[in-house]
């Protein structure tokens, strides 16, 4: 069990601390979790177009980890990008032509979760 800190109250309940919104649930989030446990395994799933972007929005997370002491921006980042890495997965090629605005998926669209999260 977790022990809160008094500088670090704990967030209401049903609610996201730091304003920030909660991410929808998507079916394949346990499966991405669990087939994109760690960074390293989500950056390997990208398209190589999507890992600067990814690299950016993890840099992000990590310096925001590191001023505020708190995970949440750094968890939403990567439940972002595993859901990227799934699609990506998934059908590499539809995935592609969505970042082009050809396809169904839309990489700009999913990555961008990160920079609502950090914006």
């Amino acid at each position: 069990m977790a022990m809160a800190s008094p500088a670090a109250p704990l967030p209401p309940a049903g609610g996201v601390p730091d304003g920030v919104e909660p991410a929808p649930e998507w079916l394949c989030d346990i499966g991405a979790a669990e087939r994109f446990a760690s960074p390293e395994a989500i950056r390997g799933a990208l398209l190589p177009e999507h890992v600067g972007e990814f690299d950016a929005a993890f840099d992000a997370a990590l310096t925001a980890a590191r001023q505020t002491l708190r995970l949440y921006q750094l968890r939403l980042v990567l439940q972002v990008w595993r859901r990227v890495a799934s699609l990506t997965e998934r059908d590499p090629d539809e995935y592609r032509g969505g970042a082009r605005g050809g396809g169904r998926g839309t990489a700009g669209g999913a990555a961008k979760g990160w920079q609502r999260v950090m914006g």
